[in-house]
């Protein structure tokens, strides 16, 4: 590897890194509670919009149906979502953020929005260019590997690895 893509290299690790230490510290300090960035990005899939079930959920984020119930079910206990049963079809239990999920949701978004104003403040239109065609290289890459990942444990008939995405459109859940 040559000198600039190991540079390159190490600030992708090094940015990463920090990226997540400061999201969780930050979501410590506006909730003064243990908030995890996982649970984050869970209340992030879950939205303001109409509430989803928990089936939605587990598609939208690429986990498993269990692995979303357990993080409602902790969601829940901490007061940040409840379940709503719908008054058609009282069997289907939809997930919905409380005043207090919204407020940490909206809180969250804050801080995404200031690191994206830090990265392009005072960047020229071109750099800022260069920088998107980047980062749109960046996530397709991982798009691709977690593709990758997906068929070889398929053809290993083993649990599958998931990674947030957010190719539905709109503003995923985050990091």
């Amino acid at each position: 590897m040559d000198s600039r893509l190991e540079s390159l290299n190490t600030l992708l690790v090094e940015t990463f890194n920090a990226i997540l230490k400061v999201e969780e510290q930050s979501l410590r300090a506006a909730t003064q509670s243990s908030v995890t960035v996982t649970e984050m990005h869970t209340l992030d899939a879950i939205g303001t919009g109409d509430p989803r079930t928990v089936s939605e959920l587990a598609t939208a984020t690429k986990v498993t149906v269990s692995t979303m119930t357990i993080a409602i079910n902790r969601l829940e206990a901490k007061r940040y979502v409840e379940r709503v049963r719908e008054t058609a079809d009282r069997r289907v239990v939809r997930v919905r953020l409380t005043d207090r999920g919204r407020a940490l949701a909206y809180a969250h978004q804050r801080f995404h929005r200031r690191m994206a104003r830090a990265v392009v403040d005072g960047m020229p239109e071109e750099e800022l260019n260069a920088l998107t065609r980047a980062m749109e290289n960046l996530r397709g890459f991982f798009r691709d590997e977690s593709d990758h990942l997906h068929a070889a444990m398929r053809l290993q008939g083993a649990a599958e690895p998931r990674l947030d995405d957010s190719r539905e459109g709109g503003e995923g859940p985050g990091i």
